[in-house]
């Protein structure tokens, strides 16, 4: 399976930048993803990094497309119980080099594996949030699960980018206007600021190389659609947090 199966590469078109950042991280022998879907994101890592161990964590049983290696492994979990998402790291007992968050894109969801997730990262190791744009406010998932809009894992890390390029420290007066229940709590997000040495926000600028939808490239350019009515340009889609852990 090629690395055109996932959608990170002919959709969001992550891969380019995702490499700039791979080349920093040294060996990579231990790598979590949540979300597997069809499989195409876990081929294409394992191919990619032939020496890692791969653990693949979705809330369905393994499916039969899904690769086998002796180096893969597939944990089943809900991202909503995250008692449970904290018990599965605690039980694996693993330090990882890279670890991406693909799964549901429920905004509660990526700001809970956020917290619980990075905290296994090694230091100097990679955890990429994609698709983070479900988290934004122009996002249609952003007003059917957050009530009354409130911040959620882009505002915070946006604010975590912004104190750091100004060279001021996360106090907890400011992650008390950032906490919200459900997502995050006034002393996780002072956490996670000291947990996190870089953080990058990838926006796709250009047009996806064939539509997710129908599997087609019949753009219509000027409406910015694909035949299939697919939006191909969307503000609030494929964006990609890159964090580099402290």
């Amino acid at each position: 399976m090629s690395e055109t199966a996932s959608d990170k590469h002919y959709w969001h078109r992550y891969t380019d930048t995702y490499e700039a950042a791979f080349a920093r991280l040294g060996a990579v022998r231990e790598i979590f993803e949540f979300g597997v879907f069809r499989g195409g994101s876990i081929a294409w890592l394992a191919r990619r990094f032939p020496d890692a161990r791969i653990v693949g964590a979705d809330i369905v049983e393994p499916l039969p497309e899904w690769p086998r290696d002796p180096r893969i492994s597939y944990e089943r979990i809900d991202q909503g119980d995250r008692a449970g998402v904290q018990a599965m790291f605690a039980r694996l007992g693993r330090r990882y080099d890279l670890l991406i968050e693909d799964g549901s894109h429920l905004p509660a969801h990526q700001a809970a594996c956020l917290t619980d997730g990075l905290t296994w990262v090694r230091p100097g190791g990679l955890y990429v949030l994609e698709d983070i744009h479900t988290s934004h406010p122009a996002n249609a998932a952003f007003a059917e699960h957050q009530a009354g809009g409130a911040p959620n894992a882009l505002h915070v890390l946006l604010a975590i980018r912004h104190l750091k390029d100004r060279g001021r420290a996360m106090t907890p007066a400011i992650a008390a206007r950032l906490a919200a229940p459900g997502f995050f709590a006034a002393d996780e997000i002072v956490a996670l600021s000291a947990r996190i040495a870089a953080l990058d926000l990838y926006r796709r600028s250009i047009l996806p190389l064939w539509c997710y939808a129908c599997g087609g490239d019949d753009f219509d350019y000027a409406a910015l659609r694909c035949a299939c009515g697919a939006d191909l340009y969307n503000v609030a889609d494929s964006m990609s947090f890159l964090l580099t852990r402290a």
